[in-house]
């Protein structure tokens, strides 16, 4: 009977239900409160990343301590951070942001990738389930942050020399017309500072083309007229000499390629007309002329009839053929670390009429040099965002390899840079038609190993030009060439009318010239941007900003 009754009491039966829920419910609200833990456990690991990545995309050289350090702030263990990785971050929305950050070595990084990895306890989860209250599980975050680190630095020939009338000869034949400007006019061109954002903006605006951003502004090729134009819009302050070359350009058909000038590096998808980026950026007038003229045809015979005015030299005719840069790279960057930038290839051919002479004959020097690619990378930059003069910038140059030759050569050997041209023997000395000097000199000026060159952060405020030289050459080109000469002569009239010793007084006739054919060489290199086996460079600017959270 009593076991009839209990079997159809259904009185408590609510809390045994209850009772044997409750377990459950506690199972559920210890994993709701294991999972709030986790995903704020979560949040502040993501915040400690985060930092850590920032500290360290400021201090590149010492990027792990500096997440060690944060880590350590944030209640972190060091061994929680898992990797901290260099390299370089490009903000480009056309790249997948997986492939933004690539590694790279601490001369060209510019950001960091932090990875943190913290075994997070789990309480309830494990106490009712599992009964292992001491077991954890790993979480993982990573953060990626990135310094603006640029530089603006040019590389050829910080000045001309503008001995005499070589200037006039080099600047006309890249403006396409005759140049008659004095010693003053130069200076005053060389002294004209252009800010090259501003300058990109009178491109535009000069050829009624609005630009969307710097790259597009300096992505074409315009008629050198236009070019001048707008130099004038951006240094009014030397508009008489830019309008004289203005009107010597419009007899002329010469162009420039302003996407081989100047790359503007991370700024190049910039709105121009915008805010102008903190970097100062700036290049002489003449500066951009000698450029230009790098980059105005590939490969272009100039013809030069100059007046050296250079004691010991009575005549000079020249022709000068530049072949443009390698594809790819220009003369002028606003850029990161990596970057490089070439000069151009010339060949200069100097056809000499010595001041001196012998038995009343003058004698003849045919100069002939190849210049290769001068370079210069941008290697490091180390900056402080907050101390702007602890800055310092290091270049890699190599000067451009110099091939020198007392020789002949023809107008067709210049321009077929495909092939270099072997110099024929030269007739030095014809003496009446009875006998002729005959000779030919090689000698060559470079090294391929770079030398580095380093611009503190006075070098960068008063721009300071450094020159590199050539190493592995000892002595002027000319000189070598002169001491390297080897004479014959050659009798072709009457023997007993030729005077003895001819080699000899030809000899000092040259030996004397050495200095004269020197400034004459180099003055007329420098006034097109180049120097002899000598390389100069200059870092106009150099921003670090702070570093950043990138995504």
């Amino acid at each position: 009977m009593r076991l009839k009754t209990f079997r159809s009491d259904r009185r408590g039966a609510v809390a045994i239900m209850m009772a044997a829920a409750s377990l459950a419910m506690l199972g559920v609200a210890g994993l709701a409160i294991d999972l709030g833990n986790l995903f704020t456990a979560k949040r502040a690991l993501q915040g400690a990343t985060d930092i850590a990545a920032i500290a360290a995309a400021s201090n590149l050289s010492a990027a792990a301590a500096a997440a060690n350090a944060n880590a350590l702030a944030n209640n972190y263990l060091p061994t929680d951070i898992a990797a901290v990785t260099l390299g370089t971050y490009v903000a480009n929305p056309a790249v997948a942001p997986s492939a933004r950050f690539q590694p790279a070595p601490l001369a060209s990084a510019n950001a960091v990738q932090v990875t943190m990895t913290h075994q997070q306890p789990l309480y309830f989860v494990n106490l009712l389930w599992y009964r292992n209250a001491a077991a954890s599980i790993p979480i993982t975050t990573q953060a990626t942050a990135a310094a603006t680190q640029v530089v603006a630095f040019d590389l050829g020939s910080g000045s001309a020399s503008l001995t005499g009338g070589v200037a006039n000869a080099v600047i006309g034949a890249t403006v396409g017309g005759t140049v008659n400007l004095s010693l003053a006019d130069y200076q005053s061109l060389a002294g004209a500072q252009v800010d090259l954002f501003a300058l990109a903006n009178a491109v535009a605006v000069q050829l009624g083309q609005p630009a969307d951003s710097y790259a597009q502004a300096f992505g074409s090729t315009i008629s050198m007229v236009n070019f001048i134009a707008a130099l004038q819009r951006v240094a009014p302050g030397v508009m008489p000499q830019l309008q004289s070359l203005a009107t010597a350009a419009a007899t002329g058909a010469a162009t420039v390629d302003l996407s081989r000038l100047l790359e503007y590096g991370p700024y190049a998808d910039l709105a121009v007309g915008g805010v102008e980026p903190q970097v100062t950026a700036v290049a002489s007038v003449l500066s951009l002329l000698q450029n230009a003229s790098q980059v105005s045809g590939s490969p272009h015979l100039i013809s030069l009839n100059i007046n050296a005015n250079i004691p010991g030299i009575s005549a000079v005719t020249a022709m000068m053929t530049v072949n443009e840069p390698p594809v790819g790279s220009t003369v002028m960057a606003i850029d990161q670390a990596g970057a490089t930038l070439h000069t151009a290839q010339v060949r200069l051919f100097l056809s000499v009429t010595l001041a001196g002479t012998v038995s009343g004959a003058a004698v003849q020097v045919p100069l002939y040099l190849e210049i290769g690619y001068g370079t210069a990378s941008l290697a490091s930059l180390a900056c402080n965002a907050l101390d702007s003069s602890s800055t310092q910038v290091t270049l890699d140059v190599t000067p451009g390899l110099v091939n020198g030759w007392i020789g002949n050569v023809t107008a067709a050997n210049m321009t077929n840079f495909a092939v270099e041209p072997t110099p024929t023997t030269a007739t030095l000395l014809n003496l009446l038609n009875l006998a002729t000097v005959t000779g030919r000199a090689n000698a060559t000026v470079g090294n391929v190993t770079p030398v580095p060159v380093t611009f503190s952060a006075t070098d960068i405020a008063n721009q300071t030009i450094k020159a590199s030289s050539s190493t592995d050459f000892v002595g002027s080109l000319v000189s070598s060439l002169v001491g390297n000469l080897s004479l014959q002569v050659n009798v072709v009239g009457l023997p007993a009318l030729v005077p003895p010793g001819l080699t000899g007084s030809v000899s000092s006739v040259l030996t004397a010239a050495v200095s004269p054919l020197d400034q004459l060489v180099t003055a007329a290199l420098q006034a097109a941007g180049l120097n002899l086996g000598i390389a100069d460079t200059w870092v106009t600017g150099a921003r670090c900003s702070a570093a950043t959270l990138a995504g």
